[in-house]
């Protein structure tokens, strides 16, 4: 809480965490123990402040798992939606630093990807910080969200956990004016306030439940069968695309493709970008989706 608010009172402190404030400096006598100094000051704006110099040694890491962090690095600089590598970049000089790291510098990689979220990365880091702290503070936030089916309308939610998925970030909360758990996609919200009102999360709330059965996430499984011509065979053997994958080749080089896959706009997509190379063999409903995808395509042209 000191890392991502700053200075906070004793008093605050303890009624965030539940306990009295005598524990708030048996908490603070045991973080100093362990190397990590809390600074006072006294006053009506005073309270207890993280000492920003300090940071544990003695990491004991191998120079291959300090070279994989190096790795990550470059993998996340290219994924460049990813909103805290500046904070990753000074992580990594603290454990160079500690470490006397002699290894590689990863100039001899290169890593190349396909998309990434067009956001604003500045707002949208800053957007992730601030409730990422209303979370950790339990406060409620006023929001204006742009939703597919609502346009924007303004809310009022108590934020429970942040996750990524498929490069952007989410917001699983209680919204207010829905009256129940939804996820709300940071990208989609075009202004919010964190507000002086507590909340409390569910003590039966679990992140992966609501993930595997109450949202967006959940989609439908479809047994998808295809027969795709060579070359486009080699490519798509190339890789993963579902769940209990299995390709079989044929004499020609064509492949028998058999996978589970959810996503129906994704796998459309993914057959159409195929042409003439590939022919549907399962399921039905995709094969049908497909067919008024291409009598839309022909009246445009």
């Amino acid at each position: 809480m000191l890392k991502s608010r700053g200075k906070m009172k004793i008093k605050e402190l303890a009624e965030i965490l539940e306990v009295s404030e005598r524990m708030i400096r048996v908490y603070k006598d045991d973080l100093e123990k362990a190397g990590i100094y809390l600074l006072s000051e006294r006053g009506q704006d005073g309270g207890y402040y993280l000492d920003e110099s300090s940071f544990l040694f003695n990491l004991k890491l191998k120079d291959d798992e300090i070279s994989a962090l190096h790795t990550v690095r470059g993998f996340l600089e290219k994924n460049n939606n990813f909103l805290l590598l500046e904070e990753y970049d000074n992580a990594l000089d603290k454990i160079n630093a500690a470490t006397d790291f002699k290894g590689q510098d990863n100039k001899t990689q290169y890593y190349l990807t396909d998309s990434s979220p067009n956001i604003k990365l500045d707002l949208e880091k800053k957007k992730y910080i601030d409730i990422n702290s209303a979370i950790i503070s339990r406060n409620k936030i006023s929001i204006k969200y742009f939703s597919l089916t609502s346009k924007l309308t303004e809310r009022i939610i108590r934020p429970y956990s942040l996750f990524i998925y498929k490069g952007f970030w989410y917001c699983i909360g209680y919204c207010e004016l829905r009256k129940k758990v939804r996820d709300f996609k940071l990208s989609r919200i075009k202004e919010y306030k964190v507000i002086d009102e507590k909340f409390e999360i569910p003590k039966d709330f679990n992140i992966k439940d609501f993930i595997g059965s109450n949202s967006i996430f959940n989609d439908k499984t479809y047994k998808v069968k295809l027969k795709i011509k060579y070359p486009t065979s080699i490519i798509v053997s190339e890789s993963i695309w579902g769940d209990k994958q299995k390709i079989t080749f044929n004499d020609d080089y064509s492949i028998l493709f058999e996978a589970e896959m959810t996503g129906k706009p994704e796998i459309i997509s993914w057959i159409l970008s195929m042409g003439s190379s590939v022919t549907i063999i399962e399921p039905k409903e995709i094969i049908n989706e497909i067919k008024k995808e291409v009598d839309e395509m022909k009246k445009m042209y």
